[in-house]
C-alpha cells in the first residue's frame, strides 16, 4: 500500500514540470488572450472618396448624400481633412426616425428619403462629420478632455477625445477610440451628442479617415429632424 502511495507522488512530481512548459508554451502562443490590440487600416493608397467607394455596400448612402451636395466629391478628392465614416446602417436609423416624426407630427408630413430631403439641411449636417486638416489619435493625446475642431463648412465646431478602452484585465490595454462629439453650441458635456470610433487612423493619400460605430444616428439625433421638419413646414 505504501509502495503504492510513493508511486502516485512520484508520477505527480515528474508531471509537473511538463504542466508547467505546457502552460508557458500555451502564454507564448498568438491566441493569447494579452494581445496587442490595433484598431488601425493602416494606409490606403489612394484618395478619401476611393477609399468609401472602395467597400460597396458599407458606405452607400454617404456616398449618395456626398454625391447630392455641390463640391463634396471634389473635396474628398483633392483637399486635406479628417472624415468620420458613417455606414449605410447610421443612415437606415436616422432615416426611420425621421419619417416616424414626420407621420406622428400635426398635421402629418410625407416621408423623405436622402435623394429628396432639403439639400442645405443635409449639407449643414452633413459637414459635421467632415473636419479641416488631418487629425490623427497621436493628435489627441495631449489633452484629456479633448479639443475642439471646425467642420469644414459653416465655421461649426466638432469636438474629438481620445480614449483606449480596458482590455483582458489590462488598464488602457483596449482599442484606441475617439469619442466624437456635436456640442450643440453647449459648454456643457451633458448637452453634448457622442459617438464612439470603431476604427481609427485610416490613411488615404489626401485624408485621415476614422469609422463610426454603425449604431450611430446620423445627423446626432433629434436636431436634424427638427431641422427638417421645420423646412417642410415652412415650404408648404
Amino acid at each position: 500500500m505504501k509502495s503504492k502511495v510513493f508511486t502516485i507522488k512520484l508520477i505527480r512530481a515528474m508531471m509537473l514540470p511538463l504542466i508547467a512548459v505546457l502552460m508557458l508554451q500555451a502564454c507564448n502562443k498568438d491566441e493569447s488572450p494579452f494581445v496587442d490590440y490595433d484598431n488601425n487600416a493602416a494606409h490606403y493608397n489612394g484618395d478619401a472618396l476611393s477609399y468609401l467607394r472602395s467597400s460597396p455596400g458599407v458606405y452607400d448612402s454617404m456616398l449618395l448624400v456626398i454625391n447630392r451636395l455641390p463640391g463634396v466629391a471634389d473635396s474628398l478628392q483633392n483637399g486635406s481633412y479628417t472624415i468620420f465614416a458613417t455606414s449605410n446602417r447610421s443612415y437606415a436609423i436616422a432615416l426611420q426616425n425621421i419619417n416616424n416624426a414626420r407621420r406622428d407630427s400635426v398635421p402629418s408630413l410625407p416621408p423623405v428619403s436622402f435623394s429628396t430631403m432639403d439639400q442645405n439641411i443635409l449639407d449643414s449636417f452633413f459637414s459635421k462629420y467632415i473636419i479641416k486638416g488631418l487629425v490623427t489619435t497621436e493628435d489627441l493625446t495631449a489633452r484629456a478632455d479633448g479639443l475642439p475642431f471646425p467642420s469644414m463648412k459653416y465655421g461649426y465646431n466638432m469636438h474629438m477625445q481620445y480614449e483606449v478602452t480596458n482590455a483582458s484585465g489590462f488598464l488602457g490595454g483596449g482599442p484606441k477610440a475617439i469619442l466624437f462629439s456635436d456640442p450643440r453650441g453647449s459648454v456643457f458635456t451633458i448637452n453634448w451628442i457622442r459617438v464612439y470610433t470603431n476604427t481609427v487612423d485610416i490613411k488615404t493619400n489626401n485624408a485621415i479617415v476614422h469609422v463610426l460605430d454603425v449604431g450611430h444616428n446620423f445627423g446626432f439625433g433629434n436636431d436634424f429632424i427638427n431641422a427638417l421638419n421645420r423646412r417642410s413646414e415652412e415650404t408648404e
